[in-house]
C-alpha cells in the first residue's frame, strides 16, 4: 500500500524543484520589502507574499508533493514575481485619496490580482496533470519587455494615445500568428479604451496628445 502512494523519481524530483524555487522567491520577495518604506503597503504584501511562498514550499518538501504540471506551476511562481516587482517598484507612489484613485492605485491593483491569478495557476500545476517544460521561446517575452520600456520613455512626451498604441503593436511582433490589419484595429480599441480610462474615469493626470516641448533630456528623465 505505501508504494502505491509514492511519487514517481521524476515527480519528487520537481516536487524537490518546485519547493526551492518557491522558497528562493519567498528570499527575494522578502528582500524587497525589507527595501521598501516601513508600514507601507509594498511592505506588508511583499512580507506576506514570502511567508506564503516559504510555507508552501516547505510543505512540498514535507510532504513530498508532486508538481503534476511543471510548466504551470513555475509559470504561476512568474507571475507572482512580477507581481511584487510591480508592487515594489510602485512603492512611492501615492494612493487612494477618499474615493479618488492615486498614481499608486492602479498598479497596486492589477498587480495584487495577477499575483492572485499566478497563485491560482501555480496551484493548478501542483494539482493537475500539464504539460512539461520545454526549450524557452525569447520572442515573446523579448518583444514584450521592448514594449513597456518604449511607454515607459513616450508616454511624457508623446502622451496615452501615441506611447499606447506603439506599445500594443511592438508587444504584438512578440507571437508569429499575429496579422497586421488585426492588430491595427484592436490596438485602436485599446488605446481608445486606455484614453478613456486612465485620465477621465481614474482622473489621472495622464497626458493624452504629444507634450508641446518634446525633447530627448524630458523622454529620458524620470522625475
Amino acid at each position: 500500500m505505501s508504494e502505491g502512494v509514492r511519487a514517481a523519481p521524476g515527480q519528487t524530483g520537481h516536487a524537490k524543484g518546485g519547493a526551492i524555487a518557491a522558497i528562493v522567491l519567498s528570499a527575494i520577495v522578502a528582500l524587497a520589502g525589507w527595501t521598501s518604506p516601513a508600514g507601507g503597503f509594498a511592505q506588508s504584501a511583499l512580507y506576506l507574499c514570502a511567508v506564503a511562498l516559504v510555507l508552501a514550499g516547505a510543505a512540498m518538501l514535507l510532504l513530498g508533493r508532486a508538481v503534476h504540471g511543471p510548466r504551470d506551476y513555475y509559470g504561476g511562481l512568474a507571475l507572482i514575481a512580477m507581481a511584487m516587482f510591480a508592487i515594489w517598484a510602485s512603492n512611492d507612489l501615492p494612493g487612494m485619496h477618499g474615493f479618488a484613485f492615486g498614481p499608486g492605485t492602479g498598479p497596486r491593483i492589477f498587480a495584487s490580482m495577477l499575483a492572485v491569478m499566478g497563485a491560482v495557476v501555480a496551484v493548478i500545476g501542483m494539482a493537475a496533470e500539464g504539460a512539461g517544460l520545454e526549450r524557452y521561446a525569447f520572442r515573446g517575452p523579448f518583444f514584450i519587455t521592448l514594449a513597456t520600456i518604449v511607454f515607459a520613455f513616450t508616454i511624457r512626451s508623446f502622451g496615452m494615445v501615441i506611447a499606447s498604441f506603439v506599445s500594443i503593436m511592438i508587444s504584438a511582433s512578440g507571437s508569429n500568428e499575429s496579422k497586421v490589419v488585426e492588430t491595427i484595429i484592436w490596438g485602436a480599441v485599446l488605446t481608445a479604451f486606455c484614453s478613456l480610462l486612465f485620465p477621465y474615469a481614474l482622473n489621472l493626470p495622464i497626458p493624452l496628445w504629444p507634450s508641446p516641448n518634446i525633447s530627448l533630456a524630458n523622454m529620458f528623465s524620470i522625475r
